[in-house]
């Protein structure tokens, strides 16, 4: 079966250009567009099919990570792919604590996308290895087999972890390293690491990127 997907940009040709790096990917180019969220989630909200949904950050009627945000809170079953101009380590851990399954440069190649497409699509994830020239380097794409670590989890007991381990977690979550982990639950950091590495294998994570991308595939959902 091939993949559905909604192309949300506010630039016609970059939608175009999108829908033929897919063709030449091997995807085809039967694809939905919308130039805005409004129009997305009408597309969302009135056609039967939709695997995908590949979203630029900067749309006229969204700030920041609004729209993956939108997306996730109304159509929760849709995986969302950022596609973005920018590509820095702080834009990607923020579509992915607002629940992007995905994210890709603009500047990725067409057998990149397509690759990238694939994953997200049939249930895995996909984000750049590294920050700073991600477009350049070799990403890492993760199958929907990976997370089967508590694959039908629904809360943090679920997944085994304990009420300090849950705490780590959410500190993870809001992208605090160790030392400041350790200030913030009065604990050594030699202690934060053992908690973090029980964390990572519960979610069966490699770290803490992937431990988000988890934590948003299972839709768990963590104290304040």
């Amino acid at each position: 079966m091939s993949v559905r997907v909604l192309i949300v940009d506010d630039h016609p040709l970059v939608r175009g250009g999108v829908v033929g790096q897919l063709a030449e990917a091997g995807e085809p180019p039967g694809v939905e567009q919308a130039g805005c969220l409004a129009d997305a989630l009408r597309v969302l909200s009135t056609t039967s099919r939709v695997d995908l949904v590949l979203l630029d950050l900067d749309l006229p009627d969204t700030v920041g990570t609004s729209g993956v945000e939108t997306i996730r809170q109304r159509f929760p079953r849709v995986p969302v792919m950022v596609l973005s101009a920018a590509h820095d380590r702080a834009t990607i851990d923020r579509c992915l604590r607002a629940g992007a399954s995905g994210f890709l440069s603009k500047t990725a190649s067409g057998e990149r996308l397509g690759t990238a497409v694939r994953a997200v699509a049939g249930g895995g994830i996909y984000v750049p290895r590294d920050a700073e020239g991600a477009a350049a380097r070799t990403p890492w794409a993760v199958p929907s087999s990976v997370p089967a670590v508590g694959a039908r989890a629904t809360s943090l007991r679920d997944l085994g972890l304990t009420d300090r381990q849950s705490d780590v977690l959410r500190l993870i979550l809001r992208g605090l390293p160790n030392k400041l982990i350790g200030r913030q639950l009065q604990l050594a950091e030699g202690t934060v690491k053992v908690h973090v590495s029980a964390v990572l294998r519960a979610l069966n994570a490699r770290n803490r990127t992937q431990a988000v991308l988890a934590v948003n595939r299972l839709g768990l959902k963590l104290p304040e």
